[in-house]
């Protein structure tokens, strides 16, 4: 039951930590001043057209806050332990790729 908790706790604060402004883009604009934005890695994953890690996580993250809600109403079967189990480690994987990916990702603006 504490499992399930902390899971559908985790996947939150995924989401959370992906829509904090924590980078910040910087351009020369043709006026010959520079241009400063701060952005979420889920701004800079739109930017680059990769929104589809975004909805990675997404579905991985729904199948593990509702098997945890499952399992925290009694269903109490091997099965949806093992799918919550995979989709909380799938949701984590895909949370360090986006963050990996957005770190390395330069907006070229035109």
């Amino acid at each position: 039951m504490l499992m399930s908790i902390l899971f559908i706790v985790i996947n939150i604060a995924y989401f959370v930590v992906l829509n904090i402004n924590i980078y910040t883009d910087r351009a020369m604009m043709q006026t010959g001043e520079i241009r400063e934005w701060h952005r979420s890695p889920i701004a800079r994953l739109n930017i680059a057209d990769q929104s589809f890690l975004i909805y990675l996580q997404i579905v991985f993250a729904a199948v593990s806050i509702i098997t945890s809600v499952l399992f925290l109403f009694g269903v109490r079967n091997n099965i949806i332990r093992i799918i919550q189990l995979v989709s909380t480690i799938g949701s984590t994987i895909v949370f360090i790729i986006i963050m990996i990916v957005t770190s390395n990702l330069h907006a070229k603006y035109v």
